[in-house]
Order: C-alpha cells, then structure tokens, then sequence
C-alpha cells in the first residue's frame, strides 16, 4: 500500500507519463504489431494509474472522475488538431474512461478510511 510522501510521488509520476505519452509530437508508431490494441491498452494504463494514486493522496473520485474525462477528450483533440503526425481517436478516450472508471472503482472498493488514511499520513 502507497502511503505518506510516496504516494505524491507515485501520482506526480503518474500525471508525467501520461502528459509524455499523450503529447510526444513524434508518432510513437507500432512497434509491437503482436500485441492487438497495444495503444488502447497503454490508454487504460496511463489513466488508471493517474485515477489510482489521484485517489491515493486523497482526491475525491467526483472530482478526479470529471477531470480525467475533460483531460481525456481535451488530450485527443489537441492530438489531433494541433499536433503535427498525430491523430485523435474517439476509441482512446473510451479507453481513457474506462481506465478511469476501472480505478475509480476498485479504489473505492478498499475498506473505508484506507485512501484517507494514506492521505493523512501524507499531509503529516
């Protein structure tokens, strides 16, 4: 279990490999075609994390919920207008939700009191 200042680090982490992976201007290609909806996958991982350690430090879920599905929509346009060999896609952002939704919810199963412990502990 994540707790104290660690779980600060574990989420600035989280939202700084997700900005990298989100906005790189190169087009990351596909490296690995063996791995069917490897892109998709990489989606649900990247914001389960942010979802997961958001909730960590003690963000509420209402909050993290609608601001990951803003970053997740705003992310796939700036994709695809302003970014030069890269492209919005409509199914990403489903997987950004359900990335999202998936932590969301799994964190939310953990006994009460758990996510605000570990967020009491890391304000001390």
């Amino acid at each position: 279990m994540v707790g104290g200042k660690l779980a600060y680090w574990a989420f600035a982490g989280a939202v700084l490999v997700n900005l990298v992976l989100l906005f790189n201007p190169g087009s990351p290609g596909d490296p690995a075609p063996f791995v069917p909806h490897r892109d998709k996958i990489v989606h649900f991982l990247s914001f389960a994390a942010i979802a997961w350690t958001g909730r960590r430090v003690g963000i509420g879920p209402l909050v993290l919920g609608a601001v990951l599905a803003a970053h997740a929509v705003e992310s796939e346009s700036i994709q695809h207008f302003v970014l030069a060999h890269r492209s919005g896609d409509p199914w990403d952002v489903v997987a950004d939700l359900l990335g999202t939704t998936g932590a969301l919810v799994l964190a939310g199963r953990l006994p009460r009191g758990v996510a605000h412990r570990d967020a009491a502990v890391a304000r001390s």
